[in-house]
């Protein structure tokens, strides 16, 4: 099978910058039986992933969806691929689907939004965006969360979907025998992220814990200036028990999470996946996560969850149950890497994707059914294949 992979703009397929759609999407094509017979549409970037075929557009292409489409037109011309696998974004993926007989499959990185109902306008959004589904072949979700979040908010829809975890080469990843005695903090230097509640925890902690050390490594610090310098007075009092490291290369941040002995994952909002929860446990790192929308599908039983509501209080009270009781840090961090090895084995979610591929290719499909104010079907134009 001939296979167009086509990512969204802004993103950098390369060990220098990558996004998390990036690492996915390198990880899935790597380990796929069609790796030979792959091509990874996307932006020119300084460096690149080695090992995968790549073909790259300007910067001044990527800021344009029409010269982005045209580009990836005159690709399938050139390759005549059997599949065309659009990351992320909706509006490339109908365009592509309209100007092509070739199926579209649409892989969603985070939730869709819902349209509501009750207005002419609304009611006319939502059949523009009914349109744009009705052309793909099917859509691949990074959670079951976010599948059934769809499927609430989108009950006209019956594409055939598939459900694709984030997975990882765990053999590639080398838990230090002798952690150091640090917490790390990994994630966009956001307020979803609770970034803030983390620091004032640590914080908190590390007055009493004088052995202990922290780390935070956040990403796009330009996003919200305000919400980083907030965090910083944080920490700035206690800046030599507390490193701050920012928009660090995936290696370096793989690297430390190997070395740390607890992990924070503090997100406020209802996390689609949660990767950076998955790479903690690949290290071997104790977890303290707040277990929102897809995170719940990553940590097994003994992670020490956060209440939906929780605040650094909360944080700090997990902290100090490990940081008092190294065995248990040991034996979770352990546990939940063997449990997650097996879950999100790059091998087998590659696989799971490789599946979904071929059955899109078997025919292209009508996935829109009507749909009345009482929510049951009043009719229905649904492929054999769901």
């Amino acid at each position: 099978m001939r296979i167009l992979m086509f990512l969204p703009r802004h993103m950098r397929f390369g060990p220098s910058n990558a996004s998390s759609i990036d690492l996915c999407v390198r990880d899935l094509v790597a380990a796929s039986r069609y790796r030979q017979t792959t091509t990874v549409i996307c932006c020119e970037n300084e460096t690149l992933f080695p090992g995968i075929d790549v073909m790259t557009y300007s910067r001044a292409v990527d800021d344009s969806r029409r010269r982005k489409v045209a580009f990836a037109l005159r690709e399938v011309a050139r390759i005549s691929p059997d599949l065309i696998v659009v990351q992320q974004h909706l509006p490339t993926a109908a365009a592509l689907a309209s100007r092509t007989r070739v199926p579209v499959l649409l892989h969603k990185h985070n939730m869709i939004k819902p349209v509501p109902t009750g207005s002419l306008f609304n009611w006319l959004r939502r059949q523009f965006k009914l349109r744009q589904y009705r052309g793909l072949a099917g859509m691949i979700f990074v959670s079951d969360f976010c599948r059934k979040t769809f499927d609430a908010d989108w009950p006209e829809v019956r594409l055939p979907t598939s459900v694709v975890y984030n997975g990882l080469d765990f053999s590639q990843w080398r838990p230090s025998k002798h952690k150091l005695d640090e917490i790390i903090c990994v994630g966009r230097a956001a307020p979803e992220k609770g970034i803030k509640e983390a620091a004032l925890a640590v914080a908190a902690v590390l007055k009493k814990q004088p052995g202990w050390r922290a780390r935070f490594i956040l990403s796009e610090p330009e996003r919200f200036p305000a919400y980083l310098e907030e965090v910083l007075a944080v920490i700035r009092p206690f800046e030599s028990k507390i490193t701050v490291e920012l928009s660090l290369p995936f290696a370096v941040v793989k690297e430390r999470y190997e070395n740390a002995a607890i992990a924070i994952v503090a997100s406020r909002w209802q996390e689609p996946f949660g990767r950076t929860a998955l790479e903690a446990h690949a290290a071997g790192c104790a977890v303290i996560s707040s277990g929102t929308g897809g995170m719940a599908e990553i940590s097994p039983a003994g992670t020490l969850i956060l209440p939906l509501d929780f605040t650094p209080d909360h944080i700090a009270a997990h902290l100090h149950t490990l940081l008092l009781d190294r065995d248990l840090c040991v034996r979770l961090g352990e546990t939940a890497r063997e449990f997650c090895a097996k879950k999100f084995a790059l091998s087998e979610v590659a696989r799971s994707a490789d599946d979904f591929y071929e059955l899109a290719t078997a025919g292209r499909t009508s996935g829109i059914v009507s749909v009345n104010t009482a929510g049951s079907e009043t009719s229905a134009r649904v492929s054999s294949l769901i």
